[in-house]
């Protein structure tokens, strides 16, 4: 073999140490590539720097949350994002409002709120529907396993998920997240929304509890939420259930009404009844768990000092009643109240108001796993 194809070790040992700077030399030139290319299309800050945080309002919510993402209209939040941060207060809040306009926006604000029941105040409130004598203040529920409810309009969607807390003395944690779009369109939250911001609340609720030692049980994934009760559109009224065909919260009810689906679960039930006119006369409520307080307070801001002094009674279109009810942490309550109308409250309807509380509180009740409830005689 020719020596002119041989290379000697010393020949070959020149030629790897003559390659190895080359080659150096090739890595650092694509590094410096890479590197001006990171820096010119604003990555750079974002790869030098710790990485942001994956959990935001004190680890309540998820930054890579798809629900989150989607109703803000943003990728991935970040702390610049949450408006105020008063997690470590009681009752515990934290909002969002995104620096800038993302795309297909739902709501501009999103904001949290994490109650204890010892602490508890205004829940009513929260949701939207501390009005008792409205018949546009109804919710519907959520379902799917959990204690929670809708109620949602063109100026704001909130959802609420209690966790029942288990233990020798029963306890709760109330998670409350509401939507506030950007303008006020007139326009109803769409089907998606609604289920996309009772799916977050729900993933809240779990965090909130975990990190409050509240060992509760949890429902399944949210994929849709019950209608909402119709509410009048361009000042005309929805069409009502006839009389005994209702299925879901009014069932039983002597007369036309307005209602969505019935849920074991849920802390509050609404059924609108409609009166002699063809329009809404009376509202039928069920309170269960933290909302009990905050019903009777709604209900008793009509009354003198002395009408709720039992479990049951009523008078001048104002009637309750009452149940014993362990399985949804104490007692449940329920009412009937005629309704403002601007002009003043509808006309007292006695002998249907009654009737239709009890008809409407034994179902819910029995539903609930409650007691028999009591009325008055």
């Amino acid at each position: 073999m020719s020596t002119a194809l041989m290379n000697t070790p010393d020949q070959a040992g020149k030629r790897r140490r003559g390659r190895a700077p080359r080659v150096a030399s090739v890595i650092l030139a694509g590094l410096a590539v890479t590197a001006g290319a990171l820096y010119f299309t604003g990555m750079y800050g974002s790869w030098t720097e710790d990485a942001p945080p994956a959990q935001l309002c004190d680890g309540l919510v998820q930054r890579d949350d798809r629900d989150l993402q989607w109703l803000l209209g943003v990728r991935e939040p970040s702390a610049a994002d949450v408006i105020t941060d008063r997690t470590s207060d009681e009752p515990r809040e934290c909002d969002f409002s995104p620096r800038a306009s993302g795309t297909g926006v739902r709501y501009e604000e999103l904001d949290i709120n994490v109650s204890r029941s010892a602490g508890s105040r205004d829940l009513l409130l929260e949701l939207g529907r501390q009005q008792s004598d409205n018949a546009a203040f109804t919710v519907s529920p959520i379902g799917n396993g959990w204690r929670g409810v809708l109620h949602t309009d063109p100026g704001a969607s909130r959802a609420t998920v209690v966790m029942l807390c288990e233990g020798d003395e029963p306890s709760d944690l109330t998670v409350n997240l509401t939507g506030r779009p950007a303008g006020y369109e007139g326009k109803d939250p769409t089907d998606e929304q609604r289920a996309r911001l009772a799916r977050l609340t729900s993933r809240i609720a779990v965090r909130a509890a975990q990190q409050a030692g509240c060992k509760a049980p949890h429902g399944d994934t949210i994929d849709t939420v019950a209608d909402p009760i119709p509410s009048p559109v361009d000042n005309t009224e929805p069409e009502a259930v006839p009389s005994g065909k209702a299925t879901g919260t009014c069932e039983g009810v002597p007369a036309p009404t307005l209602e969505t689906r019935a849920d074991p679960l849920a802390p509050i039930e609404d059924c609108v009844v409609i009166g002699k006119a063809g329009k809404p006369a009376s509202r039928l409520a069920a309170y269960y768990g933290p909302f009990v307080r905050d019903g009777y307070a709604a209900t008793y801001k009509r009354g003198d000092s002395g009408r709720f002094s039992g479990p049951a009674g009523g008078a001048d279109g104002v009637y309750w009643a009452s149940a014993k009810c362990p399985a949804q942490g104490g007692t449940a309550f329920f009412t009937s109240e005629t309704l403002y109308t601007g002009d003043g409250h509808t006309s007292p309807d006695p002998d249907l108001q009654q009737s239709a509380l009890q008809r409407f509180a034994e179902r819910s009740a029995k539903a609930h796993g409650c007691e028999a409830p009591v009325f008055s005689e």
